[in-house]
């Protein structure tokens, strides 16, 4: 069987397993992986796969081994993780503000390649003077707002914050970074190419400006799966940190850069109550599928709800509470019945969320359980 097989379609429900439960497969995974991997490699830039998403070192090891020249993560914790599983290249795209996080950087920074980012230059300081005070140096990327509003420095802002920076002992100023969080506000695949164009030629523009001042400024970081396909083409980006391609979801598959058929995972959910014909619930709620709606809120009328139902169409998870997900019928005709104990086959909205709520996934091949992996515990 190869992946592009048509004459073989994947059984999800015929995997035993209890449930709420997060199927991933293997198959599915080591394509996702190796087209971003080709992609990057044909752009010239470096791929670092933000491993937030999974949080499972074999995962983290199997994107290395497949092309990745590292990983993102958002949390010391998660470096620590991932260090500790032999990842040796590590950017935590997340500033840290207090010493006991900077102690634990300089440990890691002894131990693998380390990259630590900032965006203020209170936050630069003081990362400066604790590394410099202890006669060590780590490398930072600046954090630049694409528009999410999230985190980051103004572009306009960011050559003077570079200027500063650049000029404290303690850190060497490498990159700026961004997630361009706006382009899952678009409308459709066109719209996903024109606001990824945008976003990643003003970040080539605001590097541009910055190494206006002698600022060497070798790296320059787009941030998400919505738009790494694009912003890997734009000349002058030279990384990209896409973290939900492994896998996607529900998210990718509404702005058209994913399909069922390209969706590793899935919730694998119960129906344990029928009370009404147009009315159900599962055993699958925000502890399975987070609280989360589509990223994209444009599209959340094609995609309404918690996840799509691939086995159910026309039925909607329309809420969840912690145990349970409220199913609503909004397809056409009368429901069909959903007999208690029917199992449902569910594409996360957000998969980060579902690998983060579920805190495992049984690995399958040709419909086969070989492997059990574990997330890391969640932490600072």
């Amino acid at each position: 069987m190869t992946f592009h097989d048509p004459a073989v379609e994947m059984d999800w429900l015929a995997v035993d397993v209890p449930t709420p439960s997060l199927l991933l497969d293997l198959d599915i995974l080591d394509h996702n992986i190796d087209e971003m991997a080709r992609l990057s490699k044909e752009a010239g830039v470096s791929l670092l796969p933000h491993a937030k998403t999974h949080r499972i070192g074999e995962v983290g090891i199997r994107q290395i081994q497949r092309g990745a020249t590292g990983l993102t993560v958002a949390s010391v914790a998660e470096a620590e993780g991932f260090a500790a599983a032999g990842i040796d290249s590590l950017f935590i795209a997340n500033p840290a503000a207090d010493e006991h996080k900077f102690a634990r950087c300089l440990q890691l920074s002894t131990i693998c390649d380390l990259t630590l980012a900032i965006d203020t230059f209170s936050g630069a300081v003081a990362l400066a003077h604790f590394f410099a005070s202890r006669k060590a140096r780590i490398k930072v990327m600046m954090g630049v707002d694409s528009g999410l509003h999230r985190e980051g420095v103004r572009p306009e802002d960011a050559p003077d914050l570079a200027r500063r920076v650049n000029a404290l002992d303690g850190i060497d100023l490498v990159g700026i970074y961004t997630h361009e969080g706006t382009v899952y506000g678009a409308q459709d695949p066109e719209d996903v190419v024109r606001r990824s164009r945008l976003v990643a030629q003003e970040m080539v523009t605001t590097a541009e400006r910055i190494r206006q001042l002698d600022i060497a400024l070798p790296i320059v970081s787009m941030g998400a799966s919505a738009s790494a396909r694009v912003c890997a083409t734009v000349p002058g980006v030279t990384q990209i940190r896409p973290g939900i391609y492994a896998f996607n979801d529900a998210g990718q598959v509404a702005l058209g850069n994913a399909s069922p058929e390209t969706v590793a995972v899935r919730v694998i959910a119960t129906v344990t109550g029928h009370p009404e014909p147009g009315r159900a619930y599962i055993d699958a709620g925000s502890k399975a599928l987070s609280t989360d709606l589509l990223p994209a809120a444009t599209l959340r009328g094609l995609y309404p709800g918690h996840g799509i139902i691939v086995n159910a169409p026309g039925w909607v998870i329309e809420r969840v509470s912690e145990e349970h997900g409220w199913l609503r019928w909004y397809g056409d005709g009368e429901p069909p019945a959903l007999p208690v104990g029917t199992r449902l086959e569910i594409i996360p909205n957000h998969v980060c969320m579902a690998f983060a709520m579920l805190r495992c996934a049984y690995v399958i091949r040709s419909g086969e359980i070989e492997k059990y992996w574990e997330t890391f515990g969640a932490g600072s």
